[in-house]
């Protein structure tokens, strides 16, 4: 006796397409296109660089360049990507909803 015989393969067979057949009817085709969870915590960390924690964040590299600045070791083009990065984390939110037609 083997277990791979013919009536052993047509109740394994029946078995997948009973279970396959009940998972394409109890599903929602809907439940493939929610991205709350996903939204929401981008939309989190948005908030986050753009909010009270960004702008700290913000302010300590332009107190660090200001430093830099009085003690006479100012790399200019360090200066500039930290004034040009502050510049696209703030202005990226807006620019990107002027975009989008809200």
């Amino acid at each position: 006796m083997s277990f791979f015989n013919k009536e052993n393969n047509r109740k394994i067979f029946s078995f997948i397409f009973m279970v396959v057949g009940l998972s394409l009817v109890t599903v929602s085709p809907s439940l493939a296109q929610e991205f709350g969870g996903i939204t929401t915590f981008i939309d989190g960390i948005v908030k986050a660089l753009t909010g009270p924690l960004g702008i700290a964040c913000a302010a300590l590299a332009v107190i660090a360049i200001g430093f830099v600045f009085m003690t006479g070791r100012m790399d200019w083009t360090f200066a500039i990507s930290v004034i040009i990065g502050i510049a696209i984390v703030f202005g990226g939110a807006s620019f990107v909803s002027g975009l989008t037609a809200n």
